[in-house]
């Protein structure tokens, strides 16, 4: 049996999304140029989801390596000359200089400097069309301006008193990841997508009571 609190809560939750649906269905679709943000989107809130290192700068990485197990070799090739110790001054001197400083100064030392800055994390590539923005509310105020559906990406919203939401945003849909509530009720709301919001109860909302958190996903068409 669910605890007396959780009821009241499910109920609540019931009665707002019908009120929004029946006042969703009334009013005009949300002016995003009037959609500012209250409070600053953190800077360490968004997280891209798989992001993985560059094919063509891991391609380039194993190019690299061989250049530089290369050099080694016809710096030994001199090392050679050890042999005739007889007359150290004048065949070590000519044979050496003229070959080391044309090979390996043209191929290690161009390259390697430019394509090692190319690897690293990158973010996944955006989609080509924007088909929607996610507004996030926290205690009433906007968290951050609308944020573009153009890529695969999680957004953390921490407050101060420890609760905390992630927001999972695609380019087609939008859903509550996770929740630190006790009902899980915003998870459980599932997916909003671009294509069957109007299929859901909530519509194009996901709400938080516990965590007073709110999540809207704007059409870009609307």
């Amino acid at each position: 049996m669910p605890k007396r609190k959780d009821l009241l809560l499910i109920v609540l939750v019931i009665a707002v999304a019908a009120a929004m649906l029946g006042v969703s269905r009334l009013m005009p679709g949300t002016d995003l140029s009037k959609k500012t943000a209250d409070v600053t989107l953190a800077p360490d809130a968004i997280e891209y989801v798989e992001a993985t290192p560059s094919p063509e700068a891991t391609g380039m990485s194993m190019l690299i390596v061989p250049a530089e197990t290369a050099a080694p070799e016809t710096d030994k090739a001199p090392e050679a000359t050890e042999v005739p110790t007889v007359e150290p001054t004048v065949v070590p001197t000519q044979e050496p200089t003229d070959e080391p400083t044309t090979e390996p100064t043209t191929e290690p030392t161009a390259e390697p400097a430019q394509e090692a800055a190319m690897v690293g994390p990158m973010p996944p590539k955006k989609a080509e069309t924007v088909r929607g923005y996610v507004v996030l509310t926290v205690g009433g105020r906007q968290y951050g301006d609308p944020i573009p559906m153009d890529r695969d990406k999680i957004i953390t919203i921490k407050q101060d008193d420890g609760k905390l939401n992630k927001v999972h945003i695609t380019p087609e849909t939008v859903y509550m990841e996770f929740s630190t509530c006790e009902n899980q009720d915003c998870v459980g709301q599932g997916e909003v997508h671009v294509d069957t919001y109007k299929d859901r109860i909530l519509g194009t909302y996901i709400i938080c009571l516990p965590n007073n958190v709110s999540i809207e996903m704007v059409p870009a068409d609307n």
